[in-house]
């Protein structure tokens, strides 16, 4: 089985939870006996082929810098990628399968499938619908429509969780036994390294609640601030530590200087995963407050690194977390929840352990990454034989 997938996100150049995912999950293929092609966009430093992990990478185009049209980009972007998908089709004699990552490669992923006439799969990680909590300009509504073609013309869509599989049929009108689902899922060994020296300091008395992720209005960061004084007024040794950068930013940290919580909360902008390993390792608490959340990885990885957690009951976090259980759900946008359910895990150790102890027997029996690569290349075997046999999806 000979796989070709496209993605604009690929380690080094992370920006959401997608490039971790295609990382794990084609190394994991691999393991599966399934030889994994990866075509995503060039990294400055970094060589335009590499295998790692028996992954073959191609590195196309140009690293996408925030001063360019994003729009103009991605055509770019895809278009290279379509050359480059020639030229290693014809080398390895020909894809059986083409998988595509959202809707920034599906014009690259929609033409190859059709131009080889192999069978398309694509994940669909999260809608324009959903972060944007409704399409509210023209860009929007274009990328929007995009995601619909893909979803419609692939034959088979993989999604994360059922709030994702349901918001994919609400919008763009397949069918629910279309769509697959198939959870993220964390490797535990990743977040063992630690950094020989950290950017930033914690000291040994600081209480660390732990946020990370793109600083964005759906991530809900906003209400975790908010919900610091109350915080702070209980357990004064609370150091809340922001990890990750986006659009956001600036104005969160002027919401910071404006409560006055500059010396308890630190921002660490982009977050290496060895300094990540090390705030997870000082962590008492991570705290997940969104209000869009397709899957969750996060909050996985947090669990696999024995933080107890505390996330918004909302999307595909509510159904990794089992309230009381796994972890402490609350209301979306709710800063009173929020606080209380901070300041319980701070100040409870026997709730903590408790929650840590369920959650890593959850990680280890739903969400190791061999299953998940398993899942993958049966619905991979599964398309090829419809499209043989001339059944779509």
């Amino acid at each position: 089985m000979k796989v070709l997938m496209f993605s604009w996100e690929y380690p080094p150049h992370m920006v959401g939870g997608l490039g971790q995912h295609v990382y794990d999950l084609s190394r994991f293929l691999v393991h599966q006996g399934v030889c994994v092609h990866i075509i995503t966009p060039r990294v400055k430093y970094y060589p335009d082929f590499q295998e790692e992990n028996g992954v073959f990478i191609h590195r196309v185009g140009s690293s996408y810098r925030e001063v360019e049209n994003f729009k103009s980009w991605t055509f770019r972007f895809n278009s290279e990628a379509i050359r480059e998908a020639v030229v290693i089709n014809h080398k390895v004699g020909g894809f059986d399968v083409i998988h595509a990552h959202d809707w920034l490669v599906a014009y690259a992923g929609r033409s190859v499938a059709k131009i080889f006439e192999i069978p398309l799969v694509t994940t669909i990680h999260a809608t324009e619908h959903g972060r944007n909590l409704g399409l509210h300009n023209r860009l929007q509504q274009e990328i929007n429509e995009i995601e619909k073609n893909l979803a419609l013309e692939a034959d088979r869509v993989i999604c994360c969780s059922r709030y994702m599989q349901e918001e994919i049929s609400s919008l763009f009108g397949r069918p629910l036994a279309d769509l697959k689902i198939i959870p993220n899922g964390v490797d535990p060994e990743v977040f063992q390294a630690l950094p020989e020296r950290p950017r930033f300091s914690i000291n040994d008395e600081d209480k660390v609640v732990f946020f990370i992720g793109r600083l964005v209005p759906e991530k809900g960061v906003c209400y975790l601030l908010r919900a610091m004084p109350q915080v702070l007024k209980a357990v004064p040794e609370a150091l809340l530590v922001i990890g990750g950068r986006g659009p956001q930013q600036k104005e969160l940290e002027r919401l910071v200087q404006n409560m006055d919580l500059d010396d308890r909360v630190l921002f660490t902008g982009f977050i290496y995963n060895e300094e990540r390993n090390y705030v997870y390792n000082k962590a008492r608490v991570a705290v997940f407050p969104s209000l869009y959340e397709p899957f969750g990885i996060v909050a996985l990885e947090a669990m696999a690194t024995h933080t107890p957690v505390v996330v918004a009951n909302a999307g595909g976090l509510s159904e990794i977390v089992q309230d009381e259980v796994t972890g402490l759900k609350v209301t979306p946008g709710s800063e009173g929840e929020l606080a209380e359910a901070i300041i319980r895990i701070l100040t409870d150790d026997g709730l903590a352990e408790r929650l840590l102890n369920n959650a890593t027997q959850e990680i280890d029996s739903v969400y190791k990454w061999d299953v998940i690569a398993r899942s993958t290349a049966d619905v991979y075997e599964q398309v090829q034989t419809r499209r043989q046999i001339g059944i779509r999806s």
